[in-house]
């Protein structure tokens, strides 16, 4: 373990114990379910709790094992080449990038000439032969371990979380020239070795709106140079400017980007409500106040009585439930199976073991007169008095149970109706 001075690249390197290569899913000691395909197992061997208070938003960490296969059950070189296959000609999501400059996919279809649609495959091998990365973006949406990779991911952090693969030729290929990310970023290199480039931090946590400015002449100097092997992981905090090279051979990465909630996003709502309810905010100034040197001392009284208002209606109790909710929402409903498991709501029996769907993002809330469990963007209400049965279905510790071992005074017709109810509604899932 070794510790990189703020003046360089303020980084973390943690070299992580060897695992050993296994088909099917992989185990993270002391994680069950959210550990496969969670946070644990990517920064492994440090704790979630040291990722969340030493590096998260802070700080460069280096994760470097000895171990090619680590993302096989992810994704591999060979998964790349059937995706691209399966595309055939629709290559929506997918990005050709050469030294810093992206080409549209709709051109792609105008260099292949006569038939260009059919033959728009070819062209896109032809363009990575000749050395640009081809990008696919948003691959959590059609190939089911990054979309459960992201559930976890997004579940665990509460944030919205997407994957871009990014395929390179072997040869000292570039993508894109040095930038930064207006969100953080785990780089998870499934094959071959990319060489990494680190230029410090240019804008220390950029919102979205401040994107790198690729107008102006990059002159930094490279502060640290990372050569990112099968198994390894590098986390860039938004607002690290970085660039990267294939070596020898093609190199797969698979790039994590998470966009968390902000501050400033949860007060601007919360005043943004105020705002609109209270018509004193929504009427003008004083006509001709800006000639008028009484009209501008009365402005000054009234914005005074007004944030005085204003500060006194922000609850930071209510704008912390109102955040919470947002988070819940952010995430992709996850309803893999959903469809068998929709023709088999009527067999279930109080001897049936379900499930929560893997990685759901949940919240629930308890009003007088019922309890809300909230999910998939949606809120599903229940009598108060089944509230013990539905808080156990939520947070139960055991990953499978069935309709009979539900604690609660429900009787158990009733705890087979709220099962039933929440494998139709896409909550539960059958084990």
């Amino acid at each position: 373990m070794r510790q990189f001075s703020k003046e360089s690249q303020k980084q973390m390197t943690i070299p992580a114990s060897r695992h050993e290569v296994e088909s099917g899913p992989r185990a993270v000691p002391g994680t069950e379910e959210r550990g496969l395909f969670g946070l644990s197992r990517i920064i492994d061997p440090l704790e979630k709790e040291s990722f969340r208070d030493k590096y998260w938003e802070k700080q460069v960490l280096l994760v470097q094992r000895e171990d090619p296969g680590c993302f096989s059950d992810l994704l591999t070189l060979d998964d790349v080449d059937l995706l691209l296959f399966s595309a055939g000609v629709n290559l929506d999501g997918i990005r050709v990038l050469t030294e810093g400059k992206e080409m549209p996919v709709s051109e792609l279809e105008h260099l292949s000439g006569q038939n260009g649609r059919v033959t728009v495959l070819e062209t896109l091998y032809q363009l990575y032969r000749t050395g640009s990365t081809i990008a696919l973006n948003a691959l959590e949406q059609r190939w089911e371990p990054l979309s459960r990779l992201s559930a976890e991911l997004s579940a665990e952090t509460s944030t919205r979380v997407q994957t871009n693969v990014y395929l390179t030729p072997g040869g000292g290929a570039q993508g894109l020239s040095p930038h930064y990310d207006t969100h953080d970023v785990c780089i998870l290199q499934v094959h071959g070795v990319k060489r990494w480039n680190l230029y410090g931090t240019a804008h220390e946590l950029p919102l979205r709106d401040q994107p790198f400015d690729h107008s102006k002449v990059f002159e930094r100097e490279v502060e640290q140079e990372i050569d990112l092997k099968p198994g390894d992981v590098l986390y860039l905090p938004r607002g690290t400017v970085h660039a990267a090279t294939s070596t020898d051979s093609a190199s797969v990465h698979i790039t994590v980007g998470f966009r968390p909630l902000l501050w400033n996003a949860v007060i601007q709502e919360a005043v943004n409500a105020v705002l609109g309810d209270d018509v004193r905010f929504r009427t003008g100034l004083p006509m001709g106040f800006a000639n008028d040197a009484q009209a501008q001392k009365e402005t000054e009284e009234t914005l005074t009585d007004l944030l005085a208002s204003l500060t006194s209606r922000l609850s930071p109790a209510s704008m912390t439930a109102g955040a919470v909710k947002r988070a819940v929402s952010l995430a992709t409903p996850r309803l893999r199976h959903h469809l068998t498991d929709l023709e088999g709501v009527a067999s279930i029996g109080l001897d049936t073991p379900v499930r929560r769907q893997p990685g759901i993002r949940w919240g629930i809330e308890a009003k007088p007169e019922r309890i809300e469990l909230r999910f998939h963007n949606k809120t599903v209400a229940f009598p108060v008095h089944v509230s013990d049965e539905v808080r156990y279905v939520a947070t139960g510790g055991e990953p499978s149970f069935t309709p009979r071992s539900v604690p609660g005074l429900l009787d158990e017709p009733g705890r087979l109706v709220l099962v039933q109810a929440l494998v139709r509604e896409g909550f539960l899932t059958l084990s």
